[in-house]
């Protein structure tokens, strides 16, 4: 049986963790970011957030 925790290793890359990365990066839309969690050489959290760029009204009027 495959332990998932053990697939997220940091000193062993496996594909499926370069494969939950690679989802997560596709789901930031225009801005955002993604920040893996490490904890003790394991990827613990892959978080991503989408963020609306805006539009800074006082320059726009220069």
């Amino acid at each position: 049986m495959n332990n998932p925790v053990m697939s997220y290793s940091t000193k062993n890359v496996s594909e499926a963790l370069v494969k939950e990365i690679t989802t997560a990066i596709k789901t930031v839309q225009d801005y955002g970011s993604v920040e893996l969690f490490v904890q003790d050489g394991v990827v613990t959290q892959i978080t991503t957030r989408t963020i609306k760029k805006t539009i800074d009204k006082s320059k726009e009027r220069k």
